[in-house]
């Protein structure tokens, strides 16, 4: 195994714990300065042995040390996602460092074969270093407006709006793949896709369906990843919101009428579209 995977993997737990700390204080008012982390019933100070990513949580069974009261699966869930995106992030920006692209693209029994990870390095531009960089924050804020929109149904604009200028900019410099045309126009479309839709739906059900938030989060995508980018995350966020939606309602007994958060799946969207651009786009358009 590269050992260097295993040490951004467990970066990934550790900076995951980081996302969720910030995710719960955004939600819930808290101050980023001025408290430590405390257990949100009983105001228990956390101690560093009880704040291990993923360990604490399983050596604790996922409950408070005072008080018992449950500790939220979204914790391990989004440490462990945070590890996984970021090996893949790894891969996706920086492949010629890593064993598994060497394997990839050297190794006869997969040669001929249209493998994404042996392919990258045709697509990684000299200023891989900053897209690499560029493209953790944009994961990051994706990850943090997932864990929001999940506990409380709120997208904070610091991990959309605000990061607008930072996409363009990006773009500009070359390190996001797609120009500054593309940039713009993917925000200005994924901002515009999502409020037609939203007004479709209020003019004819009279009931509100998207929140301003999910305008700005595909906004904040198609700033990052244009406007091929916003159609294919909303696509795959679309699809794969009607698959776990639809299986989230069944199972938990919900009416058709209960709310579902939709920014986890645009993100969803936007980072397999991220991973692998040109594999779908072939795969849908040849």
């Amino acid at each position: 195994m590269d050992i260097l995977l295993l040490i951004i993997f467990l970066f990934g737990l550790c900076w995951g714990s980081f996302l969720n700390v910030v995710a719960f204080r955004l939600v819930s008012g808290r101050s980023f300065f001025k408290m430590r982390s405390a257990c949100p019933k009983c105001e228990q100070l956390i101690f560093w042995y009880d704040n291990i990513p993923l360990v604490s949580w399983i050596l604790l069974k996922a409950k408070c040390r005072k008080c018992k009261e449950s500790i939220s699966f979204l914790y391990p869930f989004i440490e462990l996602l945070t590890g996984f995106m970021l090996v893949l992030l790894y891969q996706r920006c920086l492949p010629k460092f890593s064993s598994l692209y060497y394997y990839l693209a050297t190794n006869p029994v997969v040669e001929g074969f249209d493998i994404s990870f042996a392919n990258l390095a045709k697509q990684v531009p000299a200023q891989n270093y900053f897209s690499f960089f560029i493209f953790f924050i944009f994961l990051s804020a994706l990850i943090v407006a997932t864990r929001t929109d999940f506990q409380a149904m709120v997208i904070p604009q610091i991990c959309t709006f605000w990061l607008i200028p930072l996409g363009l900019i990006a773009s500009y410099f070359g390190f996001t793949y797609i120009s500054t045309m593309q940039s713009l126009i993917g925000a200005i479309l994924g901002y515009g896709l999502l409020w037609i839709i939203a007004f479709l739906f209020k003019t004819f059900t009279k009931r509100d369906g998207l929140g301003i938030g999910d305008m700005e989060l595909l906004a904040m995508i198609g700033s990052f990843l244009g406007p091929v980018g916003v159609w294919f995350a909303l696509m795959l966020g679309s699809f794969s919101g009607l698959i776990l939606g639809g299986l989230f309602l069944l199972i938990l007994k919900k009416d058709r009428f209960t709310r579902i958060p939709f920014g986890p799946f645009l993100g969803l969207g936007a980072f397999l579209y991220f991973l692998f651009d040109q594999q779908i786009i072939f795969f849908f358009w040849g």
